[in-house]
């Protein structure tokens, strides 16, 4: 026969110990947890963030070229046009007139252009 010299009071007292230790450390857990989902939240918006610029900075890049391309384009159209009239000051008041026709015509289909945009 086995002699258990161990005293009730001890047991439940090292029992009450566990419990606290693994009750602390299930808490440290928690924490743990909350914290790196948090830190993933972050990084996760952080790369979102610098796509989204790179992909601005790439279009706004795309525009400029694009833009001056066209004012190229324009100006090579309104020579060619004075050349045609024997007047570089027809050439390029004909291309502004248009410009500025494009323009009109443009603001006033705004409220169309918008909607189908934001739809």
């Amino acid at each position: 026969m086995q002699n258990n010299n161990t005293d009730p009071l001890i047991i439940e007292t090292m029992e009450e110990k566990k419990a606290s230790t693994l009750f602390e450390e299930m808490k440290d857990d928690v924490a743990k947890y909350i914290t790196n989902t948090l830190e993933l939240g972050k990084l996760e918006i952080i790369e979102k963030i610098s796509k989204a610029s790179s992909n601005i900075s790439y279009v706004l890049v795309i525009a400029f070229v694009a833009l001056f391309a066209l004012l190229m384009l324009l100006t090579t159209l309104a020579l060619y046009l004075g050349e045609l009239l024997q007047n570089i000051w027809a050439g390029f008041g004909i291309v502004s007139g248009g410009i500025l026709v494009i323009l009109l015509i443009l603001l006033f289909v705004k409220k169309p252009i918008r909607n189908s945009i934001t739809n």
